[in-house]
């Protein structure tokens, strides 16, 4: 006996797609949150005030990555835990290459497109759908990014 009713499930493009959404508000309002904090330190501007606002702004990123999991499963992505746990990796290996190539200096919005590629790949990654090729190759591009930056 055959199951002829189609699938509950979202397509990959379509948990891909709703992964970046919640990828998108989590970093969006975080960095509001971090934007807010880092002006009301009181500071007059000047490099005194430097180091307190890269520690909030990666502070708000490391909630964003954390937040990522409720906002996955309210997106209705399932599993979530696996791109949750997944994405922030893959964002390591885009900070690397963004920092390295100094592209965050002269364009600041790279750091929301490296999260989305992030969470994009995450979701492809994980799920079981998608060509074993293609989940390799996203992993090469992450491990290749990674090690040709760092040595």
């Amino acid at each position: 006996m055959t199951n002829i009713e189609p699938g509950t499930s979202p397509s990959p493009v379509a948990r891909a797609a709703r992964t970046s959404l919640a990828a998108l508000l989590a970093t969006a309002v975080w960095m509001v949150i971090a934007f807010g904090l880092v002006r009301n330190q009181g500071c007059e501007g000047g490099m005194e005030c430097l180091g307190d606002a890269l520690l909030t702004i990666f502070g708000c990123l490391l909630a964003a990555a954390v937040s990522m999991w409720p906002l996955l499963v309210l997106f209705r992505v399932r599993p979530a835990w696996p791109i949750a746990l997944v994405g922030p990796v893959l964002f390591v290996c885009l900070t690397v290459v963004v920092v390295r190539s100094e592209l965050a200096a002269r364009t600041p919005w790279t750091w929301v497109l490296a999260i989305e590629l992030a969470y994009v790949g995450a979701a492809i990654l994980v799920d079981r759908r998608v060509n074993r090729v293609v989940r390799v190759a996203i992993l090469v591009l992450a491990l290749a990014a990674f090690v040709s930056r760092v040595f």
